[in-house]
């Protein structure tokens, strides 16, 4: 669009949408931008289908917005599980970690490092907004990126994590340089673990995408396991699988007065401590001694998962309050050029 058109558009009422999955729903944030005024913010919440499909009534409040106004842009956030990262952005180093080039998308952040995803997860997610359209997908890896820029934060050998309802991400720079990523879905029933309710569906097992068009853009259970080949794995087996099994049996021995500790608390603490100890041990990592987990939390964290970290971990806590949904808007008014 010309630079005259942007002008004329911004007459206009431009539309924002951001959709989160939390739990069991579809949580929808829309803004109306006039004149570079917000003239409209609210929330929405739509209950998902079974099946994580939109359900009629989220179809129906898209459509009447789009009816409504001429400029209507939706942005989802990823949070299917094969979603990761490599320190690379050239192609021929992708065999290194043992990447099938073929069955992924990919987009070089800050020409220092890649966010990537199986193209299966894109598929499916154009179905799932297939009566709508979607027009941007933001990766959770590159939404902490930006939250560490913004903030300022000064990098050095730091455990950033974001923390949402639904999962968690986890980078660990040196420097500006990033040397290892994980993510984690969060089981939301309490106690319980079962891999059948954590089954990966089909867009369960890939991801990403710098909130870029998807006509520009040019694998399958992954569990947090740093950078590794997730468009080769067959089986269900995996360090998430010993995390919720390990969990449980935690849950069964414990005492009434322990409960409080366990359900998705010791579920999210094995994960990070699985995490840091797989960068330690690994030879694949270079690694530096952590001294701070800086957490961007979009979501009621727990006091006890905390006490935890700075007790079991020795990390010392840093916790930034941030808003998710309103992020992606303004990357989404970003990626629009208003």
């Amino acid at each position: 669009m010309s630079k005259i058109s942007k002008i004329i558009q911004k007459k206009f009422s431009n539309v924002f949408i951001a959709v989160v999955a939390e739990k069991n729903e579809y949580v929808l944030r829309y803004i109306v931008v006039k004149n570079g005024k917000i003239i409209t913010n609210e929330d929405k919440r739509f209950p998902m289908d079974e099946d994580k499909k939109l359900s009629s009534d989220i179809k129906e409040f898209l459509t009447s917005l789009q009816n409504s106004y001429k400029f209507v842009y939706i942005s989802y956030l990823l949070d299917s599980i094969g979603q990761n990262c490599v320190p690379t952005c050239d192609e021929k180093e992708f065999i290194k970690y043992n990447i099938d080039k073929e069955k992924i998308i990919q987009v070089c952040i800050e020409n220092r490092w890649t966010a990537y995803s199986l193209k299966s997860d894109i598929e499916w997610i154009k179905s799932v907004f297939e009566v709508s359209g979607i027009d941007f997908i933001y990766s959770p890896f590159v939404i902490l990126n930006d939250f560490i820029k913004n903030k300022k934060q000064k990098i050095k050998s730091n455990l950033f994590l974001l923390y949402t309802e639904n999962f968690i991400t986890l980078m660990i720079f040196d420097k500006d340089d990033l040397v290892f990523s994980a993510f984690f879905k969060i089981p939301y029933k309490e106690f319980d673990f079962s891999q059948d309710d954590d089954e990966p569906k089909p867009e369960e097992s890939e991801s990403i995408i710098e909130g870029i068009e998807l006509d520009n853009i040019e694998s399958e259970d992954e569990e947090f396991d740093g950078f590794v080949d997730i468009t080769k794995l067959d089986d269900d087996t995996g360090v998430e699988e010993e995390i919720l099994e390990s969990a449980k049996e935690d849950v069964a021995t414990s005492t009434l007065d322990d409960l409080e500790l366990y359900g998705r608390e010791v579920v999210i603490f094995k994960f990070i401590s699985s995490a840091i100890e797989e960068y330690y041990k690994n030879d694949m990592y270079e690694s530096e001694f952590l001294e701070e987990i800086i957490i961007y939390n979009d979501s009621n964290i727990s006091n006890d998962i905390i006490t935890m970290i700075e007790n079991d971990l020795f990390l010392d806590v840093e916790i930034h309050s941030i808003d998710i949904k309103e992020e992606m808007i303004n990357m989404s008014i970003k990626e629009a050029n208003l």
